[in-house]
């Protein structure tokens, strides 16, 4: 495999391994749904470059190549297309071939009953994208070796993601009024704090009421204060909570 660096959407580069001979990638972890559409349209347009005809010969089991442990088959769906791939058991990534990663980012759509019937008018059979078999359009809409329905390349998908980067390039304006928003967030803000900063404070039994007893400048340790505002109240020498907490006189 041969390693290829991508951008993802919020910037971080992301490292997948390439197998052009193999005509599949692995992905660690979740850096497949990670990836930019920038990055989808480079490996759409890698997977035309090196894709061939038939289906590639792999191995009865495959392994992961962090943890080494066999792969497993797995079976998932984007909207109404079913796709394949294999999935490490401890979760270090999966492998997946170029045709089940174009329907897995929506490139590959099925073929309505009306499409096919339109398609037997022009064209006799066609050759599975899956396992390259040859199918008779005109028995089948479906292969009849691997089972996968017909379908076909939408070319809309990959205009809708350039669409998507001239949007994220087109540089936005900036809102005139957004430096009196900060500021006015900012002052309600601190009017906030400010608030709960305020206390009351009232001598603990045995005092005499004067500020002395409290003794402020000792860490006030013969009273308890309470904030006006009815969040949470301390006391110095333990917290009073709402539920326990007594009537301000």
């Amino acid at each position: 495999m041969t390693a290829m660096t991508l951008n993802a959407r919020l910037g971080k580069p992301v490292t997948i391994d390439v197998c052009a001979g193999c005509q599949a990638f692995w992905f660690d972890h979740f850096d497949s749904l990670q990836l930019s559409a920038g990055s989808t349209l480079k490996l759409m347009k890698f997977i035309g470059e090196h894709s061939s005809p038939g289906k590639p010969s792999l191995p009865d089991a495959l392994h992961c190549p962090r943890c080494a442990t066999t792969l497993r088959l797995a079976h998932n769906m984007q909207r109404n297309m079913p796709f394949t791939y294999w999935r490490c058991a401890n979760d270090d990534g999966h492998f997946i071939g170029f045709f089940e990663f174009l329907k897995e980012k929506n490139f590959i759509h099925p073929l309505s009953p009306e499409q096919i019937k339109e398609l037997r008018q022009n064209v006799q059979s066609v050759n599975c994208s899956n396992c390259g078999a040859s199918i008779n359009l005109e028995s089948n809409s479906a292969c009849p070796y691997c089972h996968s329905p017909i379908s076909m390349l939408d070319m809309k998908q990959p205009q809708r993601m350039l669409e998507q980067l001239q949007q994220a390039a087109e540089p936005r304006p900036m809102d005139p009024a957004l430096p009196m928003k900060l500021a006015s967030a900012k002052l309600e803000l601190e009017t906030s704090l400010a608030d709960d900063r305020i206390i009351q404070v009232r001598p603990r039994e045995g005092g005499s009421g004067s500020v002395s007893d409290c003794g402020v400048n000792r860490r006030w340790p013969n009273c308890l204060y309470f904030p006006l505002k009815p969040r949470l109240s301390y006391g110095v020498q333990g917290a009073i909570g709402e539920r326990d907490r007594a009537p301000m006189p």
